[in-house]
C-alpha cells in the first residue's frame, strides 16, 4: 500500500472511529466485514472490499483495533479510563477529544508500520504483518502510557508464580488451562484448516478468501464477550491453522498448528497481559510468532 495523503487520512479516521466504538466492537465489525468480503471474492472475484474495508483503512486490526487499544492506554494514563486493559467499552462516552485523536494517531502508526513491513518480500511471504503491527503498536502504547513495563509488574516471590493466573490477573479463565487450550486449538484449528484447504481445492484462485474465512468467523464470535455468554478467543488459532493448512496442503498439519498456537497464546497472556496495565493482545502475539514459524517450516519441508 502506498502512503498517500488520502490513505493516511483514512487510517486516522479509522483509528478515531475504532476508539469511539471500542477495540472489541471494532474487531467484531472486522470479522463481519471479512465475511462480507469473502462472499464478494467468492461471488464476484473482487477483493477490494476485503482488502480496503475489512482488512484495510476501515477495520483492519493494525489500524482499528490497534488504534482503539492505543487510545484506551492514553485515556487510562490521563485518568479518563479506570484501566487500560478493558477493551470492551467504547471510548466515546469519555467525551474527551484527546482520546479520539490518540486513536487517530495510533491508526496512522499502524498504517505506517505495516507499510514498512510489507516492503520486505520475506515479510509478505512468511509473516502476518497485520499481527506484527498490532503487537508493535501495543508495545508502543505500553511503553509510552503504561506504568508496569513491557512485561507487567507482579508482586511474587518465585519466578514460576509470575506465570500463574489469579482472580485479578487473568485473560480468559475458561480456556486458560493447557488441556482446554489444546482441545480448542485442535478442534477449531481443524475447522479452519479444513475450510481453507477445501475451498482452495475447489477453486485455487480463492486462496485469499480461504486464508481469512475462519478468522472472520472467530472475530465475529467475540461479540458475545460483551454479554454474560462465555465464548473463547480463537482468531489466533484460525489464522495460523488456515495459513499452515494451505502452506502444507494438509488439513491435519493445520490442525496441529492450531493446537500449538492456542498454547502460545496462553503463554503470551502470562508474559505480556495479566500483570500489565494496558492491553497487549495475546492472540496477536501468537499469530506474529507462529505464522513465520509454520510457514518457514513448510518451505523447508515441502
Amino acid at each position: 500500500m502506498h502512503l498517500t495523503l488520502e490513505a493516511v487520512a483514512a487510517a486516522a479516521a479509522g483509528g478515531l472511529f475504532a476508539a469511539a466504538v471500542g477495540a472489541l466492537a471494532a474487531f467484531v465489525l472486522c470479522g463481519l466485514m471479512i465475511l462480507v468480503g469473502v462472499a464478494a471474492v467468492i461471488g464476484a472475484g473482487n477483493p477490494w472490499f476485503l482488502e480496503h474495508v475489512a482488512l484495510g483503512e476501515w477495520f483492519g486490526p493494525h489500524i482499528a483495533f490497534a488504534g482503539a487499544v492505543g487510545a484506551l492506554a492514553y485515556a487510562a494514563r490521563r485518568g479518563k479510563a479506570a484501566t487500560g486493559r478493558d477493551i470492551v467499552p467504547g471510548l466515546l462516552g469519555l467525551a474527551d477529544p484527546g482520546t479520539l485523536l490518540a486513536g487517530a494517531a495510533f491508526g496512522v502508526l499502524g498504517l505506517v508500520v505495516q507499510s514498512a513491513l510489507n516492503a520486505s518480500d520475506w515479510m509478505t511471504q512468511y509473516a502476518n504483518t497485520t499481527a506484527l503491527t498490532v503487537v508493535a503498536s501495543a508495545f508502543v502504547a505500553r511503553l509510552v502510557f503504561g506504568r508496569t513495563g513491557l512485561f507487567g509488574h507482579a508482586e511474587v516471590s518465585r519466578l514460576r508464580d509470575r506465570f500463574r493466573t489469579t482472580r485479578t490477573a487473568a485473560w480468559l479463565p475458561a480456556q486458560e488451562k493447557p488441556v482446554m487450550a489444546a482441545l480448542l486449538g485442535l478442534a477449531v484449528g481443524f475447522l479452519a484448516s479444513w475450510s481453507a484447504v477445501e475451498l482452495v481445492r475447489t477453486e485455487p484462485s480463492l486462496s485469499l478468501a480461504a486464508g481469512v474465512l475462519a478468522f472472520g468467523v472467530s472475530a465475529l464470535s467475540l461479540v458475545f464477550l460483551a454479554t454474560p455468554v462465555t465464548v473463547p478467543a480463537t482468531h489466533h488459532i484460525t489464522s495460523v491453522a488456515a495459513a499452515t493448512g494451505l502452506a502444507f496442503s494438509s488439513v491435519w498439519v493445520g490442525a496441529l498448528a492450531g493446537l500449538a498456537t492456542a498454547l502460545v497464546g496462553e503463554g503470551a497472556s502470562r508474559v505480556f497481559l495479566i500483570h500489565g496495565d494496558t492491553h497487549i493482545d495475546p492472540p496477536a502475539v501468537a499469530i506474529a510468532v507462529m505464522t513465520p514459524a509454520c510457514l518457514t517450516l513448510a518451505t523447508v519441508l515441502t
